[in-house]
C-alpha cells in the first residue's frame, strides 16, 4: 500500500486485487505489493529468514509465494511487509504448518525522525503555559498612561496612590523623569533594559541548555550507552528454486459495500448449503421472497430468509462471507489491521479457535439483521455496538501471543478465493499421484478407480476458503516497541538499520466444511 495504515485504532477495509503481470526485469522492488513469484527481501546485507519460513512442514517440500504486500503504519517507525507462503499440494492443504507468513521489517529513518519530532511536539505543548510578561522584580508589567496626567485634584491623585514618579511631575518635576520614560533601567519606554529584554536572555539561556543537552543524549546514544544494539546475524541465502508462479502486481482499494445483493455465482452455493441444513433438520425451508419474484416463481432472488425458518445446522459465517464478497468478487486480499476477519464459516475449529462457540455457530439472532448496515457504514456502529462476529463470541484472546514482547495478536488481512483464479496454481504444479495410491498393492487397483475417488489421486494444488494473517499488536521489533529504544538522531538509530523478519500466525478455513 502507498499511504501507512492506522495502527492504534481500526483502520478502513481495504481490498487488493490484481492489476496485471510484472516484467522479470521490473520485479525487484521489495516495497511493491505483488502476488506469486520469488520473495524480495529488504536490503542486500542483512540476515534473511531461515528458510524453514518456505518450506512445508508436512511434505518438506518448498511453498509457492502468495503475497508479498508492503503494509506500513502510522506509529511504526518501520517500513513493514507481510509475506505468505502456502504448500500447492493439495494433499497437504489445510493442516499445520502447510501456510506460514513473515512480518518484515526495515527502519525508515526519515519516518522515525518525523515521529520523534511528532512526539516532541506533543509534549512540548501538553507543557507549555501562557506567557505572562512580568517585571524584573515579579510584578505584572502594566502600562498606566493615566499616572503621568492625574492632577493632584482627582480621585486617586499621585499622592493619594504613592506615586512618587508622578508626584514629582507634578511639582514641578521633568515629564521625563516619570515612571514612562525613566533612565534608571527600569522604565518599560526608553529605559535601561526592559523586561523583555530579560525575558529573552533567559530563553536563549533555557535553549542553549537544551542544545546542549540534546548533544550529550546523542553522543550517549552512540555509544550504545541508552540500548544495547541489535545482534548481527549471519546471512544465508535461500536455495536457488524455479519460480512457481509468475508475479503480478497488487492494487489495493477502499471496499463499497451497497446493498447486499449476492452476485449469480455464490446462489446456488449459498441456497445448496441451506437445503442441505433443512434436509439433514427435517424441516422444511420457507423462503420470504421478496417483492420482485412472484409465488411461482423458483429463482433465489435477493430475498432474506426468516430467522425463524433458518433451520439449525445453517451457517451464517457463511452466508455473511458470500454476501460480502459477492460484491467485490475480484479481491484476493482483505486488509484492516485491527479488524476483523471475514470468516468463510463458524463450524470449523479455526472458528472455535476464535472463541466462535458451536451452540452459536449455526444460530442467528435478530440482531443479524443488522449486519449490512454494519457494513455499510462501521464508523458510525464500531464504538456503540457489538459486530456480528463479537456477538457470536470472537476474539483474539485465545490465539498464541507473541514470542518477542507478549503482546496479543490482531487481525491484519486475509487471502481470498479469487486468488486461486489469479494465480495459475494448478498450471504451474506437476500433478501426483496421492500418497495413499502410490501404496496400493497393484496397477490393477489404481485402474479401478473412477469418479471421485480418481480425483483424489490427481494434485490439482491449493486449495483454501480463506486464509486469516495475525500479527503482534505492537509491530514490535524483536521485543521492542514504540520509539524511545531508538534514540533522537539518525546516528543513533543506525543501530537499528537491519532488515528483521519475524514469523506470525495463519489461521486457514477449507472450502470442503461444506462437503
Amino acid at each position: 500500500m502507498s499511504s501507512r495504515q492506522t495502527g492504534s485504532k481500526v483502520s478502513a477495509v481495504m481490498l487488493g486485487y490484481s492489476d496485471g503481470p510484472i516484467d522479470h526485469a521490473d520485479d525487484t522492488d521489495p516495497l511493491a505489493c505483488r502476488l506469486g513469484g520469488h520473495p524480495l527481501w529488504l536490503d542486500e546485507t542483512s540476515a534473511v529468514p531461515d528458510h524453514s519460513s518456505g518450506i512445508c512442514a508436512n511434505c518438506s517440500q518448498q511453498m509457492t509465494l502468495l503475497i508479498q504486500a508492503y503494509v506500513p503504519l502510522e506509529d511504526s517507525a518501520y517500513d513493514r511487509v507481510i509475506y505468505v507462503w502456502a504448500c500447492n499440494r493439495r494433499a497437504c492443504a489445510g493442516r499445520s504448518g502447510a501456510a506460514k507468513v513473515v512480518r518484515g521489517h526495515l527502519l525508515n529513518k526519515e519516518y522515525a525522525l518525523k515521529l520523534v519530532k511528532r512526539k516532541r511536539s506533543a509534549y512540548s505543548k501538553d507543557k507549555s503555559k501562557p506567557a505572562v510578561a512580568v517585571k524584573p522584580n515579579g510584578a505584572a508589567l502594566q502600562l498606566d498612561f493615566g499616572s503621568v496626567w492625574r492632577t493632584g485634584g482627582e480621585e486617586g491623585s499621585a499622592e493619594a496612590s504613592g506615586d512618587k514618579d508622578t508626584a514629582g511631575f507634578l511639582s514641578g518635576g521633568s515629564l521625563f523623569a516619570g515612571p514612562l520614560f525613566s533612565g534608571s533601567g527600569s522604565g518599560p519606554l526608553f529605559g535601561g533594559q526592559s523586561a523583555s529584554a530579560e525575558q529573552q536572555k533567559a530563553a536563549e539561556a533555557a535553549k542553549k541548555q537544551s542544545m546542549e543537552e540534546k548533544e550529550l543524549a546523542d553522543k550517549m546514544d552512540m555509544l550504545g550507552m541508552s540500548e544495547q544494539p541489535e545482534e548481527i546475524k549471519e546471512r544465508v541465502e535461500w536455495p536457488d528454486i524455479p519460480e512457481n508462479v509468475p508475479s503480478q502486481y497488487l492494487e489495493f482499494d477502499g471496499e463499497q459495500l451497497s446493498d447486499g445483493q449476492i452476485d449469480d455465482r455464490y446462489r446456488d452455493q449459498i441456497k445448496q448449503a441451506i437445503d442441505m441444513a433443512a434436509e439433514a433438520s427435517g424441516k422444511p425451508q420457507k423462503a420470504k421472497a421478496s417483492a420482485s419474484t412472484s409465488a411461482n416463481d423458483e429463482e433465489w432472488s435477493d430475498e432474506k430468509y426468516e430467522h425463524s425458518t433458518r433451520p439449525k445446522g445453517t451457517d451464517v459465517g457463511f452466508e455473511r462471507f458470500a454476501r460480502v464478497v459477492s460484491q467485490n468478487p475480484e479481491q484476493v486480499i482483505r486488509y484492516q489491521f485491527g479488524g476483523e476477519p471475514l470468516l468463510y464459516t463458524m463450524q470449523d475449529p479455526a472458528a472455535q479457535q476464535l472463541g466462535i462457540k458451536q451452540s452459536n455457530a449455526d444460530e442467528s439472532d435478530e440482531s443479524d439483521d443488522d449486519e449490512e448496515e454494519e457494513l455499510a457504514e462501521p464508523d458510525s456502529r464500531a464504538a456503540t455496538k457489538k459486530s456480528m462476529l463479537q456477538r457470536h463470541g470472537y476474539s483474539t484472546k485465545q490465539l498464541p501471543r507473541c514470542e518477542h514482547c507478549n503482546g496479543q495478536r490482531v487481525f491484519e488481512c486475509q487471502l481470498m478465493p479469487a486468488l486461486l483464479t489469479v494465480l495459475p496454481l494448478a498450471e504451474n504444479v506437476k500433478p501426483l499421484v496421492s500418497d495413499s495410491i502410490n501404496n496400493t498393492s497393484s496397477a490393477a487397483d489404481r485402474e479401478r478407480l473412477v469418479g471421485s475417488q480418481l480425483l483424489k489421486t490427481v494434485d490439482l494444488g491449493l486449495e483454501f476458503g480463506t486464509m486469516m494473517i495475525f500479527v503482534c499488536e505492537n509491530d514490535c521489533h524483536g521485543g521492542k516497541t514504540g520509539t524511545d529504544y531508538l534514540g533522537k538522531s539518525a546516528a543513533s538509530m543506525s543501530r537499528f538499520g537491519a532488515a528483521a523478519y519475524y514469523e506470525e500466525l495463519v489461521l486457514v478455513q477449507m472450502e470442503t466444511h461444506l462437503d
